[in-house]
């Protein structure tokens, strides 16, 4: 990358918090994290990294959706296709994209088909309070998948948010894109309602052949276009002082050009629509001992066409969990956590068949302030798996704060993935399979994880984190021609890897005041080293999946409010195993006004974004290509929110 436009990208960075002076105010304080175990405690006692990104926040960003967010977050790649919430694999420290678990209010959303559709989220972005990412296994505490590490989405309704708050807002450019959002929530005495709505379309970019001419199909030009609908229904009640129950009904629908998704064929004009449906229930009760149960289905539809005179691939799946699980401090320096869990899932396919099959397990977590300064948090699981049997994941975390200027941390965990259905089952029903086959023979993939690092807080609201990280991962899982004369990718246990990595993050959080009124400016800065070893690789074999991680990778995200001006700034550089490399920035700037004469609170904003400022012509998956530039005007209405 040219040295002119890496100093622009810094600069595009480093810009909005030159404007801070010497916590933001959340439903959770920013210092406090609730993903590494499964319940509120400072962040600097976990011994983990856990990155967060509030609310505030995701309204200054230039995001249209949740893998927009992350994909910008330290220590997690979010491997693109198509943009503006499409298609995304998360993978994070170098873990393959089936190794990444996401939580909705502590609940497990991953498809049991593919991770492909791990961010097919029935979930408007206006529902979210918070995102937290905990970087490195987390399997002893929320079982298999949670290899690489976790993203939970937090709601405004699921953390009891009680605010009444109603936004609109719709932005608009060429190419017929727009996006619209709506999201209300009002509360009574003891219960709150909210609902929220996205609506995104698009008709993207014309797919261009390696010469530059645009390719055009039997349906006509191939372009990159979206169709996306979302919409979420929450109530949060107060059974008694001590009880409360949560539900939520959300669905996702999504139709949209799929280039080279999953393929790296010249002939690959395909196209894709899927639906998601999630509901899921919560019981708590506080007290001594808390308890918390949680019942939730996820059912999912995948149509797939590789060129319209094939017949299209149909797919559904289908998932139900319930865990119950309960914490008491035994003493004030000791915490117990301990649950159970079960899961049942199957897929109906005219590619892969019918199959359902299930997983169970146990787990009990103990979080103990060994001395004034030092916390150590220790876990054990043990499940069951239909895909790999009996497995046990332990972990063990520290954390020693001997000033309130510096923490060193460490961390080791043993962590397991189930094979999914597409890895054991696709094209299985083909009589001729070309492209991928599945493998019912396949054996869970199982890793060792280990993890040390240091925290520095030189000045208020500024943290400086390092650390280093070796995963040992055995039995990988990808789809490969291991001989040069092979006519499909065979899903198999092909490699053990080993991989050393390196994450450096800053972050700043600072309250801003003036005689324009009162704000705040947040940022965060990452910058991770994947270096990865094979043991067992075939000479000559062609590796699909694996393997694919940046090797150096920069990203950051920058969010600056003050009285009604805002601008947000998202940054990445990115050097792919190839040695190919790219820069990609998006803008966004906006000004509220309070509207006289009108209901208390309610604000009238205009913004723009600019998305793709370099206009770089990439891809992050195969030859699926990403958004080229493009400039958005929106406005928006909004009461507390």
């Amino acid at each position: 990358m040219p040295l002119a436009r890496l100093a622009l990208l810094v600069a595009l960075l480093g810009a909005p918090a030159a404007l801070a002076q010497p916590t933001l105010q959340a439903t959770l304080p920013d210092s406090v994290v609730v993903t590494a175990t499964r319940g509120p405690v400072s962040a600097q006692q976990t011994g983990r990294v856990v990155q967060v990104v509030t609310a505030a926040e995701i309204a200054a960003l230039p995001v249209r959706s949740v893998d927009e967010l992350v994909r910008f977050v330290g220590g997690v790649e979010t491997q693109t296709r198509g943009g503006f919430g499409a298609q995304s694999d998360f993978t994070l420290r170098g873990a393959t994209f089936g190794g990444t678990l996401l939580l909705i209010d502590g609940v497990r959303f991953n498809d049991p088909m593919t991770g492909h559709f791990l961010s097919d989220l029935p979930l408007p972005l206006a529902e979210i309070a918070r995102v937290e990412v905990l970087r490195g296994p987390a399997a002893a505490v929320y079982g298999p998948d949670a290899l690489g590490g976790v993203i939970h989405l937090l709601t405004h309704t699921g953390l009891g948010d009680r605010a009444d708050a109603q936004a609109a807002s719709g932005s608009f450019s060429d190419d017929a894109t727009r996006f619209l959002e709506l999201g209300a929530r009002t509360a009574t005495e003891r219960t709150t309602f909210s609902l929220a709505v996205d609506d995104a379309r698009t008709d993207g970019d014309a797919v261009l052949a390696a010469d530059g001419t645009a390719i055009v199909g039997s349906d006509g030009p191939v372009r990159t276009d979206l169709d996306r609908r979302a919409a979420s229904a929450a109530m949060h009640l107060d059974l008694s002082e001590a009880t409360t129950l949560y539900a939520r009904l959300g669905g996702d629908r999504r139709d949209f050009g799929a280039t080279q998704f999953y393929t790296p064929f010249a002939s690959d004009t395909a196209r894709e629509a899927t639906s998601t449906t999630w509901a899921h229930v919560r019981l708590r009760s506080t007290g001594r001992t808390t308890w918390t149960a949680h019942l939730a289905g996820r059912l999912h539809g995948d149509t797939y066409t590789f060129f319209p005179s094939l017949a299209p691939n149909e797919h559904d799946t289908y998932r139900g969990l319930a865990s119950v699980y309960a914490a008491r401090d035994l003493t004030p320096a000791l915490r117990l956590t301990a649950g159970a869990n079960a899961d049942l899932r199957g897929i109906e396919s005219n590619n892969q068949g019918d199959h359902r099959d299930g997983a169970a397990g146990v787990f009990a977590q103990a979080l103990w302030l060994a001395a004034p300064s030092v916390t150590l948090t220790a876990a054990a699981r043990l499940d069951y798996d239909a895909g790999f049997g009996w497995e046990p994941t332990p972990s063990l975390s520290a954390a020693w704060t001997p000033t309130s200027l510096v923490t060193v941390r460490g961390a080791v965990a043993r962590a397991v993935r189930a094979p999914s259905y597409v890895e054991r089952y696709f094209n299985t029903l083909s009589p001729r399979p070309d492209g991928n086959l599945g493998n019912p023979d396949l054996r869970a993939e199982r890793a060792w994880n280990a993890e040390a690092g240091v925290d520095l807080a030189p000045l208020p609201g500024l943290a400086l984190r390092a650390t280093g990280f070796w995963r040992r991962t055995d039995d990988l899982i990808d789809f490969a021609k291991l001989t040069p004369d092979a006519t499909f990718f065979l899903a198999q246990n092909v490699l053990a890897v080993t991989t050393l990595g390196l994450d450096l993050d800053a972050e700043v959080r600072r309250p801003l005041r003036s005689d324009l009124g009162a704000g705040f400016v947040t940022g965060a800065v990452g910058y991770t080293l994947i270096d990865a070893a094979l043991d067992g690789e075939v000479a000559g074999a062609t590796y699909k999946y694996a393997l694919t991680n940046a090797r150096h990778h920069v990203r950051g995200q920058v969010a600056v409010r003050l009285g009604g001006a805002s601008l947000g700034v998202q940054a990445l550089w990115k050097e792919r195993p190839d040695g190919e490399t790219y820069a990609v920035a998006h803008l966004k700037g906006g000004y509220d006004w309070r509207l006289p004469l009108a209901a208390e609170g309610l604000r009238l904003g205009v913004f723009a974004e600019l998305h793709n400022v370099f206009d770089e012509r990439y891809a992050e998956v195969f030859g699926a290509p990403m958004p080229r530039r493009r400039l958005l005007g929106g406005l928006r209405l909004g009461l507390g929110m």
